[in-house]
């Protein structure tokens, strides 16, 4: 049995063999066809809605808009990235209260973000969904800064306000609907410098975004398009 898998392979390798031999003798160039984006637009806005689950004494769900801009296939600014955070208490105030005598000197609570992030877009494929459907995505690596608003609350009663700078780094997946509607799904990390010290939160967070062009979006050259014709030009 083994004998026969040996020969079989054998057999394709020398039968694979000529013909690669004779492509490099020929000098021919071994292309590989890659699909277009299809759905590549200029403009993008965004209406992301997401869930921070670290914060120690509030669940925050920020809500907001944004605006990106592509310039090309691997590119993008997303320009500006402002949310409002919604907050619902937890019950570990109560908790640290009613248990254990303790009562937080001071809690504080995101009240807004906003940041701008440059983003680098290295992959991009499509799916078969029960083979039937076909959806089109793209992965997406974004860096940048802005600010966070802080509303801090002591346990006198007293009230403040913090801005703090941020730092937002992150990974994405977008899915297109459709050649105008796409949907984001993405993780944050947004590194907080606050006057008591540095904070972290993870942002998880989903988003409908609605792509458009002012213009006709000029098309991408083929670079073996090129070569072709100036090989047909030289002769």
């Amino acid at each position: 049995m083994k004998c026969k898998c040996l020969m079989v392979i054998l057999f394709l390798l020398l039968g694979w063999a000529p013909a690669g031999l004779a492509a490099e003798a020929a000098g021919e160039e071994d292309v590989s066809a890659i699909q277009n984006r299809i759905f590549d637009r200029y403009h993008e806005i965004g209406v992301p809605v997401g869930f921070i689950p670290d914060d120690d004494f509030y669940y925050d769900f920020p809500v907001g808009v944004s605006y990106t801009y592509n310039f090309n296939e691997n590119w993008a600014w997303e320009v500006a990235r402002g949310q409002w955070v919604i907050n619902a208490e937890k019950d570990l105030k109560d908790d640290l209260e009613s248990d254990f005598g303790i009562t937080p000197s001071e809690f504080d609570k995101i009240k807004f973000t906003v940041h701008s992030n440059l983003i680098l877009k290295p992959s991009y494929g499509k799916d078969a969904l029960w083979n039937k459907y076909i959806i089109n995505h793209e992965t997406y690596l974004l860096a940048g800064g802005g600010i966070v608003y802080y509303e801090r609350e002591t346990s006198t009663g007293e009230e403040s306000s913090e801005t703090a700078p941020s730092l937002s780094l992150g990974v994405g997946r977008k899915y297109f609907l459709n050649d105008k509607f796409c949907l984001n799904l993405e993780v944050r990390d947004l590194v907080n410098f606050k006057d008591e010290g540095v904070e972290n939160n993870v942002y998880l967070g989903v988003g409908l975004g609605f792509r458009f062009d002012l213009g006709p979006r000029r098309p991408m050259r083929e670079t073996s398009v090129d070569r072709f014709k100036g090989y047909i030009e030289e002769k």
